[in-house]
C-alpha cells in the first residue's frame, strides 16, 4: 500500500505536463497517481498513450481512468475510487504545480500529531509558473514561530467565515489524512451543510474531526488563468459557489461557531460580490436577495427560508443534486 494516493481530476491538457513534472520530481516517492480524464473525447488519455508528455507518465506509478465529464463529480468520483486505500490522499488539480519537497514536508507535518489535513502555502502565478504574489494568512498563523501551525475548528471558522476569506487555498496544496478525507462533503439531502465551495466545505467539515496543520513553507503554485473554474461563474454551478458563503455563514451561526454580527458581515460581502458578478437581472440571485431582505433581521427565520431555497438550487443541477454518484461508486462501470 502506498503512503499517499494522488488524485488528478484532469480536464486541461495545456498545463498537465508541468503538473506531472512537479509530481515526478518529488523527493518523497511512496505515492501512486490516479488520473481521471474529464477532457472532451478522452483527449488526455490519448495524449498520454501517444507519449505526448514524454517520460513523465512512465516515471510515475500512474493509472488513467475515464472521468464522469463534470468537474465536481470528477473530484467526488476520485475520492470514491481511492476509498481509503492509503493513509493519505492528495487532490492535485491539473493546472497547479507542487515543488519537489511538497510530499516530504507534508508527511513531516502529519508526523507531528493527528490532523485531518496538512496545508502548505502557495505562490500565485499568472499563466506560467513564476511567482507573482502570496496569499495573506491570519495573524494567528502568520505570526506563529512554528513551521507547522495547528489550526482548530474555532480558529478556522472565526478567520474564514465572517469575511468569506478562503485563506487556506485549494486542494492541490493539501494532503488529507484518511480520517479527514472521509469527511469530504456531499450534496445534502434535507438540511444545510458546508457543501458549496468544494475546498472550503471540506476544510470546515474536516476540522471538526481533527485540526488542520499549516505548513508555512511555499511548496507550490496556484495558477490563475482565463480558463480556470473561478473565472467561469455565470452558470448554475457558479450560482451555487457564489451563494455558498451565505449558507456557510448561516450554518456556522446556527451551530454557535460565529456571531450574528459575523453573519451580517458575510452576507453583505456576498451580496456585493453577487451584484458585481451577475448584475441585477439574474432570477436566482434576485430570489436570494429577496429572502435576505425579507428575513435578514431574524436569522432564525432566514435559516428556515434559506434551507428550501438552497436545497432546490442544489437539486436543479445534476452535479450538485444529492446522490448523483453514490458513495464508493467507481468513476467507471
Amino acid at each position: 500500500m502506498p503512503t499517499i494516493t494522488t488524485l488528478i481530476p484532469a480536464y486541461k491538457k495545456e498545463f498537465l505536463g508541468e503538473t506531472l513534472l512537479g509530481l515526478a520530481r518529488q523527493t518523497f516517492r511512496d505515492f501512486r497517481v490516479i488520473l481521471s480524464d474529464d477532457s472532451p473525447d478522452d483527449e488526455i488519455t490519448h495524449l498520454i498513450a501517444a507519449g505526448h508528455y514524454g517520460d513523465l507518465s512512465k516515471s510515475l506509478d500512474l493509472q488513467v481512468v475515464r472521468g464522469p465529464k463534470n468537474a465536481r463529480l470528477n473530484h467526488q468520483s476520485l475520492i470514491d475510487r481511492w476509498a481509503g486505500s492509503s493513509p493519505f490522499v492528495h487532490l492535485q488539480l491539473d493546472d497547479d504545480v507542487v515543488f519537489p519537497e511538497f510530499y516530504r514536508s507534508h508527511m513531516a507535518a502529519h508526523q507531528a500529531g493527528r490532523f485531518s489535513a496538512s496545508i502548505s502555502r502557495r505562490w500565485v502565478t499568472h499563466g506560467d509558473t513564476r511567482p507573482v504574489m502570496g496569499i495573506n494568512q491570519p495573524q494567528v498563523v502568520a505570526q506563529s514561530p512554528l513551521l507547522h501551525v495547528p489550526v482548530d475548528a474555532d480558529t478556522l471558522f472565526r478567520t474564514m467565515v465572517p469575511t468569506c476569506n478562503n485563506w487556506i487555498g485549494e486542494f492541490t496544496h493539501m494532503v488529507m489524512s484518511a480520517e479527514g478525507a472521509r469527511t469530504y462533503p456531499r450534496p445534502p439531502v434535507d438540511d444545510l451543510s458546508y457543501y458549496g465551495w468544494l475546498d472550503v466545505g471540506f476544510v470546515l467539515t474536516a476540522v471538526q474531526t481533527a485540526p488542520l496543520v499549516i505548513v508555512r513553507d511555499h511548496l507550490g503554485i496556484f495558477r490563475q488563468h482565463a480558463a480556470q473554474t473561478t473565472h467561469q461563474m455565470k452558470s448554475g454551478i457558479g450560482r451555487v459557489s457564489s451563494l455558498a458563503w451565505v449558507t456557510t455563514a448561516l450554518l456556522a451561526w446556527r451551530e454557535g461557531r460565529i456571531t450574528s454580527a459575523d453573519v451580517v458581515t458575510a452576507i453583505k460581502w456576498n451580496v456585493h460580490q453577487c451584484l458585481e458578478r451577475f448584475g441585477e437581472d439574474d432570477a436566482v440571485i434576485n430570489e436570494s436577495f429577496d429572502l435576505i431582505q425579507a428575513h435578514g433581521a431574524d436569522l432564525e427565520r432566514l435559516c428556515a427560508a434559506w434551507r428550501p431555497f438552497w436545497l432546490r438550487l442544489l437539486a436543479s443541477h445534476p452535479a450538485t443534486a444529492p446522490a448523483t454518484l453514490p458513495a464508493r461508486e467507481s468513476a467507471l462501470a
